[in-house]
């Protein structure tokens, strides 16, 4: 019994190295030759779909400690859940008090959001997300919205640069959930 045990843990060890020598790999080169062979319109072999797949499975198992914004959205999309989506909150940093000015001032109707640079307080949700100037009988208010889907490109979270290329990819291919409804924010001026 004890050697059957002792042979159980040193499998989950391995296991366990096993999954983190992968997901650093995949970290440091898989996921750049990945967007590479999508951007040529090439399809990802298993290997590289369980990669990408594992490690967003790792945005959420782990994000609930760190960013709970992130990793309910991920969790969702990887379980094809349809119900509640938490909003994220939204960063008043200088890119969105430049993106208010404009609308105030009349120069546009509505702007995409992106953060280059992941934060604590900017989701990987928020990327890509409009920004506009509504009026209606309370008032004039600023109106979010967020499309809950991937899209091409590079991101960087906490200094670990992603690439939501391939979780687009896995998107398409219906591996994550695409999620088409939008959820939108309404913040008074």
């Amino acid at each position: 019994m004890k050697s059957m045990k002792k042979n159980l843990r040193i499998g989950l060890l391995i296991a366990l190295l096993l999954l983190t020598v992968n997901q650093i790999f995949y970290l440091c080169s898989v996921q750049f030759t990945c967007t590479d062979k999508i951007n040529r319109g090439q399809d990802l072999n298993n290997y590289e779909i369980l990669s990408a797949y594992q490690t967003h499975t790792a945005l959420w198992l782990f994000g609930w400690i760190f960013e709970p914004s992130t990793a309910c959205p991920c969790f969702k999309k990887q379980f094809h859940l349809y119900n509640f989506f938490y909003t994220p909150e939204i960063p008043e940093d200088d890119m969105v008090r430049k993106a208010k000015v404009k609308l105030l001032k009349g120069q546009t109707d509505r702007i995409r959001l992106t953060w280059s640079e992941y934060s604590t307080r900017a989701s990987i949700y928020l990327n890509g997300s409009y920004i506009s100037r509504v009026t209606d009988e309370e008032g004039d208010f600023f109106w979010y919205e967020i499309p809950l889907d991937y899209k091409p490109g590079i991101i960087n979270i906490h200094g670990v640069t992603l690439s939501e290329t391939v979780f687009d990819y896995l998107e398409n291919i219906h591996v994550l959930t695409i999620m088409t409804d939008y959820v939108s924010q309404k913040v008074k001026k």
